[in-house]
């Protein structure tokens, strides 16, 4: 009878109860602080890279052009980052979605007027500053929908889109 190859009964026991008793790990809650964090950083990076660019762009409607375009990013990238932080996708998607369809009249705009950052008629100014607005009140939304998500009070924030183009917001909780 050879037992050099197997390992004594009562070692094999005691692993198999250090295994058994151990406790499982469990992943920690999402931090809806983090999340909210990483949603800010996302508009500030975004802003000052964008800003940086319209800010040197010494007369060229390119590199304002592209410099306004990635201010607006932050206001998508911040809502999903945020979400994403939490584990919720689909949500995060539905917050970027407005500001988003803002981006496209932005460019859609400029596509329209090259210049309409630094020479456009006050009609063009009035809509580019209107997309800005909508879409960064759209991001901050985001935002603090994912900072609100974890709160026990139950508080939520949706983006509510209706027929005849009408966007809005949703906000509803426990009083």
């Amino acid at each position: 009878m050879h037992t050099g190859s197997r390992p004594p009964f009562a070692a094999a026991a005691a692993v198999t109860a250090l295994v058994l008793a151990t406790s499982s790990a469990r992943a920690a809650e999402p931090d809806a602080g983090v999340a909210v964090l990483t949603g800010a950083a996302a508009f500030v990076l975004t802003f000052a890279a964008g800003g940086i660019l319209v800010a040197t762009a010494n007369g060229s409607n390119q590199q304002s052009n592209i410099g306004w375009v990635g201010i607006e990013s932050g206001f998508v990238l911040a809502p999903l980052a945020s979400h994403a932080v939490l584990g919720e996708w689909g949500r995060g998607l539905a917050f970027a979605a407005t500001p988003t369809a803002m981006i496209g009249g932005t460019v859609a705009l400029f596509d329209y007027d090259n210049g309409t950052i630094l020479h456009g008629s006050l009609t063009e100014q009035r809509i580019m500053w209107g997309l800005f607005t909508a879409g960064l009140f759209a991001g901050i939304a985001g935002v603090v929908d994912a900072g609100l998500a974890r709160a026990a009070s139950g508080v939520g924030v949706a983006p509510l889109v209706g027929t005849g183009g009408g966007m809005g917001l949703a906000v509803g909780g426990a009083l």
